[in-house]
C-alpha cells in the first residue's frame, strides 16, 4: 500500500505557486516573498523581449529589488513594469543597468 507521505514516483510533482492568504503572510512574511519572487521571474520568462540571463530579483518586506544588465532601456523598462505589476508587491527599486551587447 503506498504511504500517503510519499506520492509514487510517476505522480507529477506540483510546482504551482502557492495561493498568499492572510494567514499565510502572518505565518510567514518570508515565504510570502518567496512567492512574489517567484511570480516575478515567472514573468520576466514567459516575456521574449527580456534576455534575462544577466537579471536576479531579490524580494523583502514585499519590496521588489531588481538587479543586473540588459541590453536595451526597453528590456530595463518592460521588467520594471513587470515587478511592478504584480500583485502584493508594494515597491520596486529598479538597479538594472543598460550595457550595450560586446561584439
Amino acid at each position: 500500500m503506498p504511504d500517503p507521505k510519499f506520492p509514487a514516483q510517476e505522480e507529477e510533482l506540483n510546482l504551482e505557486v502557492p495561493a498568499l492568504t492572510a494567514r499565510t503572510r502572518a505565518m510567514n512574511p518570508s515565504s510570502h516573498d518567496a512567492v512574489l519572487q517567484a511570480r516575478i521571474w515567472e514573468q520576466i520568462r514567459a516575456t521574449r523581449e527580456i534576455d534575462a540571463t544577466e537579471l536576479s530579483v531579490v524580494v523583502r518586506n514585499r519590496g521588489a529589488t531588481l538587479f543586473g544588465s540588459v541590453a536595451d532601456s526597453g528590456q530595463r523598462a518592460i521588467v520594471e513594469r513587470i515587478a511592478v505589476g504584480i500583485s502584493g508587491v508594494l515597491e520596486v527599486t529598479n538597479r538594472i543597468k543598460v550595457v550595450a551587447p560586446a561584439h
